[in-house]
């Protein structure tokens, strides 16, 4: 095979980017509501790994689950009311709204994450240990230089 121009290597991500999204959203069903839970579980893990500094701001959540941020307000007010999550004003920037999932919440993740782990292993299935290491290691390296 002929090396891929950084071009072709860039839409190559974008488009696996788009199709992990989507597959990922319909093998767990998470949409929605549950789709929010899921990715604030995930980035309490990644926080926990230490992959990520602080809880996701509504503005952050909102472009990582592809809606508006006002779009998001209404969703997350419901959530918020449910008991599922917590706002909080951002430390250096009172405006910024840090989003955090409470115990309830975690609760209601815990499915969504079930099946979005059970996606990642099928997906992964395709690459070997060292595949997959040599896959994170790229990826992290990319995440780095991005910010």
């Amino acid at each position: 095979m002929e090396p891929l121009s950084d071009d072709s290597i860039m839409r190559e991500m974008a488009h696996m980017s788009q199709v992990i999204a989507r597959r990922s959203r319909q093998a767990g069903g998470a949409t929605g509501a549950s789709f929010v839970l899921a990715v604030l579980a995930s980035h309490e893990e990644a926080m926990a790994e230490g992959f990520a500094p602080r809880p996701l701001s509504q503005v952050e959540l909102a472009d990582i689950v592809g809606i508006r941020p006002q779009s998001l307000g209404a969703l997350l007010a419901r959530l918020e009311a449910d008991g599922c999550i917590e706002r909080a004003a951002g430390e250096q920037d009172r405006r910024a709204r840090r989003v955090a999932l409470t115990d309830h919440g975690r609760d209601q993740a815990q499915e969504a994450r079930d099946h979005q782990r059970a996606f990642a292993r099928e997906t992964l299935a395709v690459l070997d240990g060292a595949e997959k290491q040599q896959l994170a290691a790229i990826v992290l390296k990319i995440n780095a230089a991005l910010g």
